[in-house]
């Protein structure tokens, strides 16, 4: 085995050597977020997915021809990189191939602090945690982690495949809210459970026009593909979020792609995309986002005003050629300083 992994040390010492932008990559990495990772195959590398704790969920969205799930590292394969999307015990086995391969880590974190523990501590131990590069989603992602851009630690903004979701247009729209979320009971200290079932009046008298998809037993069941949750994006006049502590939700951009006007929550990254009153309505409170809901069902001009601005927001300035295009830079970036 050592002699095997000191071969493929020297021979991804090589391989760097020679690589340049536009070259095909092999990439190790560990399947976390379905629809995040199916916009980075779009950056045409070789992704190989070790099978550790989570295996794609074909629910969120078909696996890529250039995305392979693996049990093994296969040692025939010359890896680039290894990209983990978490700071979990996924790193400590990223740290054993690296040994092996000779090869940089790039950790790109997604979410934030868990503000259910010491969120002190949890900032200590992940920065205690040494890796090649970090990467983030947004700034505010980045800072709340206590970090600040280097050479070594950067952050790309989520980028949304507008060709998919802002294909065609429908203005035949239901005067209804759509939410979109799995789990949801559950997962109230981020996705703001309890805010929303206040917001609509949740089976009470005065409950608003709702609709909700998403894997959340006894509540709902996610759309049966991604087409058909854009048509039911497509044909839904609300997008409502009540996010409390998630940077921004994808499904959030999804709607604004569709022509959705949104009514959200106003925390974490979300204030930087939507503009209240240009792209959207935000607030915090159950009587704000009521408030926001109803105007727009009675409103339905106003609700085809707020969507078209949403839409041209995600076509302009979170489009996937964008997100490419920076997760390609970043890729090279790390493998061609790595250990010089």
């Amino acid at each position: 085995m050592s002699s095997t992994a000191s071969q493929q040390s020297v021979r991804s010492m090589m391989r760097r050597s020679t690589l340049n932008e536009g070259d095909e990559l092999n990439i190790l990495t560990f399947c976390t977020h379905e629809r995040y990772e199916q916009g980075l195959c779009k950056t045409g590398h070789n992704f190989y997915s070790m099978n550790h704790g989570k295996t794609w969920n074909t629910d969120y969205g078909l696996i890529p021809a250039n995305y392979q799930e693996i049990d093994i590292v296969p040692w025939h394969v010359n890896f680039d990189l290894i990209l983990c999307h978490t700071s979990c015990e996924r790193i400590m086995t990223a740290k054993q191939i690296q040994q092996l391969f000779n090869i940089p880590i790039l950790r790109h974190t997604h979410v934030l602090p868990d503000i259910r523990f010491d969120v002190s501590s949890q900032i200590a131990g992940f920065n205690a945690i040494e890796v090649d590069h970090d990467s983030f989603i947004s700034r505010y992602n980045m800072e709340e982690w206590g970090k600040n851009l280097s050479s070594t630690t950067s952050f790309i903004e989520h980028g949304i495949d507008t060709d998919f979701w802002s294909d065609g247009d429908s203005y035949d729209r239901e005067n209804v809210c759509i939410s979109v979320v799995n789990d949801w009971p559950n997962r109230d200290w981020c996705c703001g459970w309890n805010l929303w079932q206040q917001t609509v009046g949740f089976n009470s008298p005065d409950q608003l026009p709702i609709k909700v998809l998403g894997s959340s037993p006894g509540l709902s069941e996610p759309a049966s593909s991604l087409e058909a949750l854009r048509e039911e994006y497509k044909k839904s006049s609300i997008f409502l979020n009540t996010s409390i502590h998630s940077p921004v939700p994808t499904v959030l951009m999804e709607a604004m792609a569709c022509g959705c006007a949104i009514v959200s929550t106003n925390n974490c990254m979300i204030p930087e995309i939507i503009q209240n009153g240009e792209n959207g309505l935000l607030g915090n409170t159950k009587d704000e986002l009521r408030s926001h809901c109803e105007y727009l069902l009675n409103n339905p001009d106003e609700a085809r005003r707020l969507g078209d601005n949403a839409k041209a927001t995600i076509i302009n300035e979170f489009n996937l050629d964008r997100f490419v295009e920076s997760w390609n830079k970043q890729f090279f970036n790390v493998i061609q300083n790595y250990r010089k």
